[in-house]
């Protein structure tokens, strides 16, 4: 039988589905059903997940759904301290048992989490739900309106990478022996990376940063990999990128206001 055959059935119809999470290169991939389920060449784990049921509107903010998770499986705890750096999306692939037929039920983004008891609400929004945002604006504005590395800004990313390994680490604040080849602040506004994902640093004095927030499973002897920071002025773009060319900004902008009475010359 088809999966619409059997979908239909009052009684032939055995509901398993597949969520596949995913950032970046990570991949957290669970079943609802009580066995492993291989499908594209990737290995769905059984764990106790459930979710809300789907709606149909003119509203796409509104078609999310949430999903149910222990707390402590591993696409819960990236929510545990504070959001991920990146999206997380999902996606559910639907299936009826003994039937070989899968369907892409559903497709979206984890957009937040709330603790309940001993589990985790994955709050998720569909993915036709960016349609419905306003694009980014260019600003006439004195400082760079670059993303620092984005395809705006041009710099190359690996051009200002120092490798190093995790020393210590007490919530926010961490020690990488390799920040101290660089002078104080160097790295504020830039990013530590691992393996687990990405924060940003907004604290640099030698050996010691300071991370926006703190990040789950980090530990001492972690690689990690820092990238410079940008304070989006013209004598960071020059002095350190070596990337004038390219700044978003409009430092000429006077700073007379002709509309309050005074003379503009």
């Amino acid at each position: 039988m088809t999966y619409q055959d059997l979908e239909r059935s009052a009684h032939g119809g055995q509901p398993q589905e597949l969520y596949r999470f995913s950032q970046g290169a990570n991949r957290w991939l669970y079943t609802s059903g009580q066995v492993a389920v291989d499908y594209q060449s990737e290995t769905y784990q059984p764990a106790s997940i459930s979710r809300g049921g789907l709606e149909q509107g003119n509203e796409l903010g509104r078609l999310g759904i949430e999903i149910r998770v222990p707390r402590d499986l591993s696409v819960a705890s990236l929510f545990l301290a504070a959001p991920p750096e990146g999206v997380v999306s999902v996606t559910i692939y639907r299936r009826h048992a003994d039937d070989a037929e899968f369907i892409t039920y559903w497709k979206g983004r984890v957009s937040g989490s709330r603790l309940t008891g001993s589990e985790a609400m994955l709050k998720c929004e569909p993915i036709a739900s960016s349609l419905k945002r306003p694009g980014l604006r260019a600003h006439y504005q004195l400082l760079c309106r670059h993303v620092l590395y984005s395809s705006g800004c041009g710099a190359l990313k690996d051009s200002f990478r120092v490798d190093g390994t995790l020393a210590a680490v007490t919530g926010v604040a961490v020690q990488v022996a390799a920040a101290a080849s660089q002078s104080d602040g160097y790295f504020v506004g830039g990013m530590l990376a691992t393996t687990l994902g990405g924060r940003m640093i907004v604290g640099h004095v030698g050996v010691d940063l300071t991370l926006v927030a703190p990040m789950v499973g980090l530990a001492p002897g972690d690689a990690v990999q820092l990238y410079a920071g940008c304070d989006h002025t013209m004598a960071h773009c020059k002095d350190r990128f070596n990337n004038l060319d390219n700044y978003g900004g409009f430092p000429f902008i006077p700073v007379k206001n002709p509309f309050t009475g005074d003379a503009i010359v």
